[in-house]
C-alpha cells in the first residue's frame, strides 16, 4: 500500500514524539531534548533521546534511532502500514485509500519541490539586478544585511521571466501552475507568473525544503502581501514562518515568540534575544500551535500592539485553550500602542525587547485580562457576564488536571472581586487588578532565601526541581524570577552561579539579585549564600521547602 509523502509528512508534524515515546519511557526534560534510559536495551546511566523539534530519537548507547513510525514498529513489533494506521487514529487523520494514482501523486509533489527550489533561486539571482534596486533599498532601510537576505534567502519576483526560466530547465506550464509559481487568466487562458515586482520571503518546511512564498509588493500594489496558492505542498494553515532559523536558536536555549509577520521574524532573529515564528497573515490556527509546541513547551505570543493585536491575541487564547497539556502553555508578551517587535528592535534595541520579554504574562493572567474586554465591571450584571466568559473558556480545555487548575485560579478571582464588591471597592468604570496572596513576612524572606540559594547554587534546582515548581514564591517579581530560573536549567543544566546571574541580569533582575546579597540575607542564611557549601546549601533549601509545605497545608486546613 502506497501513501503519498504529504499524508506522511503531515501525519509525523500532528505527532508529538515525546508523548508517543513516554508511554514506555520515563523522559526528563534536559536542554531542549528529553533524556531516559533506552528501551533497546540494558542501561543505567541515560543515554536515550527524543526531539521533538525534528521529531527524531536517538540512543548514544546501542544506536538505535528513527522518527514515529520507526518507533511503532520498534516497540509495538508493527509493519509500516500497521504503525502508520495506528498514528492516524491518534492523529485523528483518516488513512488514505490505496490508488494507482497515489505514486504518480507522489511524482508531482517531488516535481513541485523542484520547481519552487529553482523558483526559489530565480528570485535570489534577481535581487541583485538592476531592476531590484527599490527591494534592495527597503531591505537596506529595514535593516537587513547581507548575511540575513541569504540565510533567509531572501529574494525579488520582476514582473516577468520566472516562466521561462523554469521551462528551459524543462518544467512543464502545468507543473509550474501546480507548484503555484503562475497563475491562469479567465481572459484567455494564458498563463502569467504568480509572483510579479515583489520581494519574496522563501517558506521552508522542518526538512529545509521550499514549499511556497510570502511575497510583499513593491510600491502601491494591493494585496500588500501575497502567499503561494494552497497545493500539493503548501498549506497556509498548516506552516509557521522560520521554522529552521527558530530552531537554531531554541536550540541555543532562547526563548522562542510567536509574532505577526515576516519582517518580525527576521529582526527578532538578527537580535539574538529569542527565536521566532510567524503565521502566514492568518489567524493562528490550533496545528500552528502544536508546531510551535514541538520547538518550545511556552513560547511568547508577541502580537501588535493595536487593536487588531489585542482581539487576535484574545483569539488565539481562545482556541489554544482546549489544546493545553501539563507543562505545554503559553506567555503574551503586551506591546506599546501601534508597535510590533521590529519597530522596538530599531528603536530600543535587544534590551528593549529582552524587557518586554521579561514581562510578559502567564496564560492564567493573560486569559484573565483579556476576557474583560467590553465588559463594564463596576455594573452588577456586567460583571456576572464577564464570570460566565471565563468559565465558559475554562471549560474547553480537554486535559481534566490542567483544567483543574485553571477552575481554581479563575474562581479564586472571582471570589476576589466579589469581596472586593462587598467591601465597596468597585467603582463606576475600574479595572480590576488580580490580587495575589502574600506570605506572612516569615514566609516572604524564606522564599528571598531560597531564591539566594537557587542562584548562588544552580546544581539545587535539578535536585529539588519538582518541590520548587509546585510552590507558589509569593510575590510576582519572585515567582517569576523562580520560574526563569528554573527554565534557565532546563535549557542548560550545566549552568553556574556566574552564568546564571549574568542572565537573569538580562532579563531585568538586577534589583532583586542585589536584595538577594544583602546584609539581611546574609543573617539569614548564616553566611553568604555564594559561601556555603553544596552540603549546606542543601540543607537550608530542604529546610524552606519543609516549612513551606507544612504551612501550606495548615492553610488548607478546615476548622472544626
Amino acid at each position: 500500500m502506497a501513501l503519498p509523502a504529504e499524508f506522511i509528512e503531515n501525519l509525523r508534524s500532528r505527532i508529538t514524539l515525546s508523548d508517543l515515546v513516554g508511554r514506555r519511557v520515563k523522559l526528563v526534560k534536559k536542554g531542549g531534548r528529553m533524556n531516559g534510559l533506552c528501551p533497546f536495551h540494558n542501561e543505567k546511566t541515560p543515554s536515550f533521546y527524543v526531539n521533538d523539534a525534528d521529531g527524531f530519537y536517538h540512543c548514544f548507547g546501542c544506536g538505535a534511532s528513527g522518527d514515529a513510525i520507526s518507533w511503532m514498529r520498534e516497540s509495538e513489533g508493527l509493519d509500516f502500514i500497521e504503525s502508520v494506521r495506528r498514528l492516524a487514529d491518534l492523529a485523528g487523520l483518516q488513512l488514505p485509500d490505496s490508488k494507482p494514482e497515489d505514486a504518480a501523486q507522489a511524482a508531482r509533489r517531488r516535481t513541485a519541490l523542484d520547481i519552487l527550489e529553482a523558483g526559489c533561486r530565480f528570485f535570489e539571482a534577481s535581487l541583485q539586478k538592476d531592476s531590484a534596486a527599490e527591494a534592495r533599498s527597503y531591505l537596506d532601510r529595514r535593516g537587513l544585511d547581507s548575511e540575513t537576505i541569504t540565510s533567509f534567502r531572501i529574494g525579488y519576483a520582476p514582473s516577468s521571466g520566472l516562466q521561462a526560466a523554469l521551462q528551459q530547465r524543462s518544467f512543464d506550464k502545468q507543473m509550474i501552475n501546480t507548484a503555484g509559481l503562475s497563475g491562469i487568466s479567465e481572459r484567455d487562458g494564458s498563463h502569467y507568473d504568480w509572483f510579479r515586482n515583489r520581494i519574496i520571503f522563501p517558506i521552508e518546511n522542518r526538512q529545509g525544503n521550499i514549499i511556497g512564498f510570502g511575497a510583499r509588493a513593491m510600491g502601491e500594489a494591493q494585496p500588500k502581501y501575497l502567499n503561494s496558492p494552497e497545493g500539493p505542498t503548501f498549506s497556509k494553515k498548516q506552516v509557521l514562518y522560520g521554522w529552521n532559523q527558530a530552531r537554531a536558536k531554541v536550540r541555543a536555549g532562547l526563548p522562542l515568540m510567536l509574532v505577526e509577520g515576516y519582517m518580525d521574524v527576521i529582526a527578532v532573529t538578527r537580535s539574538g534575544v529569542a527565536g521566532a515564528l510567524a503565521p502566514l497573515g492568518t489567524a493562528l490556527t490550533e496545528q500552528q500551535i502544536q508546531l510551535a509546541w514541538k520547538l518550545h513547551d511556552e513560547p511568547v505570543l508577541c502580537f501588535d500592539g493595536d487593536t487588531a493585536g489585542r482581539k487576535a491575541a484574545g483569539r488565539a487564547v481562545l482556541r489554544l485553550l482546549p489544546l493545553l497539556e501539563p507543562g505545554r502553555s503559553v506567555r503574551l508578551a503586551s506591546l506599546p500602542e501601534g508597535k510590533d517587535p521590529d519597530d522596538i528592535l530599531q528603536e530600543e534595541g535587544a534590551d528593549g525587547l529582552t524587557r518586554i520579554l521579561a514581562a510578559a504574562l502567564g496564560l492564567a493572567d493573560a486569559y484573565w485580562q483579556l476576557s474583560q474586554s467590553g465588559f463594564n465591571l463596576a455594573e452588577p450584571g456586567q460583571r456576572a457576564a464577564f464570570w460566565q466568559v471565563v468559565r465558559d473558556g475554562v471549560r474547553t480545555i480537554a486535559h481534566n488536571q490542567v483544567r483543574a487548575a485553571f477552575v481554581d485560579d479563575m474562581e479564586f478571582r472571582i471570589r476576589q472581586m466579589r469581596a472586593e464588591d462587598r467591601a465597596g471597592g468597585l467603582t463606576r468604570g475600574a479595572t480590576i487588578a488580580v490580587r495575589r496572596q502574600r506570605p506572612d513576612t516569615g514566609a516572604a524572606v524564606r522564599f528571598r532565601a531560597a531564591l539566594a540559594l537557587m542562584v548562588h547554587h544552580p546544581q539545587l534546582q535539578t535536585d529539588y526541581f519538582e518541590e520548587l515548581t509546585d510552590l507558589n514564591f509569593g510575590t510576582e517579581d519572585q515567582e517569576a524570577m523562580k520560574k526563569a530560573c528554573l527554565d534557565a536549567i532546563i535549557r542548560d543544566p550545566d549552568l553556574d552561579a556566574p552564568a546564571l546571574k549574568h542572565h537573569l541580569s538580562s532579563l531585568g533582575y538586577d534589583d532583586l539579585i542585589a536584595e538577594l546579597d544583602s546584609s539581611d540575607m546574609t543573617r539569614r542564611l548564616g553566611k553568604p549564600a555564594g559561601a556555603l557549601l553544596p552540603a549546606e546549601a542543601a540543607a537550608r533549601i530542604d529546610e524552606i521547602i519543609k516549612l513551606a509545605s507544612t504551612g501550606a497545608r495548615r492553610s488548607h486546613k478546615r476548622p472544626g
